[in-house]
């Protein structure tokens, strides 16, 4: 990033976005490139990086229940512990591999917009299928912890919301509203701090003055918003935002196959 509007605008779009079932990525992907004139290669590493602010957020509101899960307080709290040690690794396993081709494949230009496009469309029409499943209990078990993991490391693709894909599942396996975005925000957590320093490590990211403002605009926004976001993500079909905005990305492409 090379602009304080660019900034600041990045900042409050993680901080907004982060904890509804619309991808964060995704959408600053589109808005970089189509508001900023950035390329899409150049929008790729910020994008993930704006996730420390969000994850530090996250883990600030969660402060309570993550203390816990550390010291082990109760057997549910150890569990979970282990649970999201395997999430994470998994989420690294599967992320990572695809990063590196996203970065291998970014000479392709716009055509990423288009995939952009796919994975909102088909994140929107998953949340719309699983707002139609009844709740009778649910039980995080270990093949459900592992598919979770996944799913987590699949959402490095720009447009498919990680927390869309994660709550869509648990809402698939019959948790409550409630209980699957505690699960889905407590796992992004140790993720969103990996993928961020990882990311500074592995491909030599250095944040400018600009990337780490909107960082700090992220982490404010995303603690101000986070409770309201929570329960208005539980009210709205947020499935026709994705697929509105996916469709959008995909129609901004288009122009791209007359040349």
């Amino acid at each position: 990033m090379d602009s304080l509007t660019a900034s600041i605008i990045s900042g409050l779009l993680q901080g907004l976005l982060e904890w509804l079932p619309v991808s964060s990525e995704g959408n600053m992907v589109i808005l970089l490139t189509q508001l900023f004139g950035y390329g899409v290669e150049e929008t790729l590493n910020p994008s993930i990086f704006l996730h420390l602010g969000t994850g530090l957020a996250a883990l600030i509101y969660f402060r309570e229940p993550v203390q816990n899960i550390l010291l082990m307080k109760t057997p549910e709290d150890k569990d979970m512990f282990y649970r999201l040690l395997v999430m994470t690794g998994l989420t690294g396993l599967v992320g990572f591999p695809i990063f590196m081709f996203l970065n291998v494949s970014a000479p392709l230009g716009e055509a990423l917009l288009a995939l952009t496009g796919v994975a909102l469309i088909a994140t929107g029409l998953i949340q719309r299928q699983a707002s139609k499943s009844t709740r009778e209990g649910s039980e995080l078990s270990w093949p459900l912890t592992i598919l979770l993991g996944v799913a987590q490391g699949l959402a490095i693709i720009p447009g498919l919301s990680r927390s869309g894909i994660t709550t869509s599942i648990l809402l698939f396996k019959n948790f409550d509203g409630e209980e699957a975005f505690r699960v889905s925000f407590l796992m992004s957590i140790p993720a969103s701090f990996a993928a961020a320093f990882g990311l500074m490590i592995v491909k030599g990211f250095q944040p400018d003055m600009y990337s780490g403002f909107a960082a700090i605009v992220a982490a404010l926004v995303g603690y101000l918003t986070i409770g309201r976001l929570l329960a208005l993500a539980r009210e709205v079909s947020f499935w026709k935002i994705c697929v509105g905005l996916g469709t959008l990305s995909i129609l901004a492409w288009l122009p791209n196959l007359a040349f």
